[in-house]
């Protein structure tokens, strides 16, 4: 009867431990959800510039290469001559502005190249410029002359559609006349010279050749440009 009921002591504690159930989250990995609709989608594209972007980025990268460093110096612009000279004349002005020179339009042309150089020296110029339009207004040339040497050094000639005319001219006079007029700033700045002086000599003190009045030669023998009103030895031989 004592094992019988030990037995069934046992019995009862040995089956709701071995029915137990392990305690939930033992044993399990916790893994990120994930979304299948993302999952399967690829990643968006980048949008890509529109044309009108991507050409003027390219414009402005090019205007940037081909313009180069800007210029420092004193420029005039007279005035132009023929039918629509006025809006040639004020793309001119526009251009050499944006390029960092000083541009003046107040001076009028002189006769000859001595008077362009003494008017450079005095207003500090370094160049000049004047142009004509013909042809109807569809042709235009552009002089470039030196402050330096008073002389025309160079004379670029446009053409193209009336309408047109002026922002060609604006678009191409700085490619074509540029570095002429970067090297006649960059010679303006130099110190000139002032003009030439006549050339005087300092003979030093002049020599006094007179003899002191108590030598032994007689007064009529000596270096004396002033003349004697008495000659002793007048009354000799005679």
């Amino acid at each position: 009867m004592l094992r019988l009921s030990l037995l069934l002591v046992l019995a009862v504690l040995i089956v709701p431990l071995s029915g137990a159930a392990a305690p939930s989250g033992w044993g399990q990995i916790k893994r990120p959800k994930r979304d299948p609709a993302k999952m399967s989608a690829p990643p968006p594209a980048p949008t890509p510039p529109s044309a009108a972007t991507a050409r003027a980025g390219a414009s402005s990268k090019s205007k940037g290469k081909s313009d180069g460093p800007s210029v420092s110096g004193k420029v005039a612009v007279f005035g132009f001559t023929g039918d629509g000279a006025a809006r040639v004349q004020h793309a001119v002005v526009s251009t050499l502005r944006t390029r960092g020179l000083q541009v003046t339009t107040g001076l009028r042309p002189v006769d000859s190249a001595e008077q362009y150089r003494e008017m450079a020296a005095t207003l500090h110029l370094a160049a000049y410029i004047d142009g004509t339009v013909g042809g109807e207004g569809s042709q235009a040339t552009v002089n470039v002359r030196s402050g330096i040497t008073g002389r025309r050094i160079a004379s670029v000639r446009f053409s193209g559609e009336r309408n047109a005319l002026p922002t060609d001219v604006g678009n191409g006079l700085w490619p074509r006349t540029g570095g002429q007029l970067a090297r006649l700033c960059s010679e303006a700045a130099k110190p000139r010279k002032g003009p030439r002086r006549a050339l005087r000599i300092n003979a030093g003190t002049p020599i006094d050749n007179a003899v002191s009045d108590d030598s032994d030669t007689p007064a009529h023998l000596r270096n004396d440009p002033k003349p004697r009103k008495v000659d002793p030895w007048a009354d000799e031989g005679t």
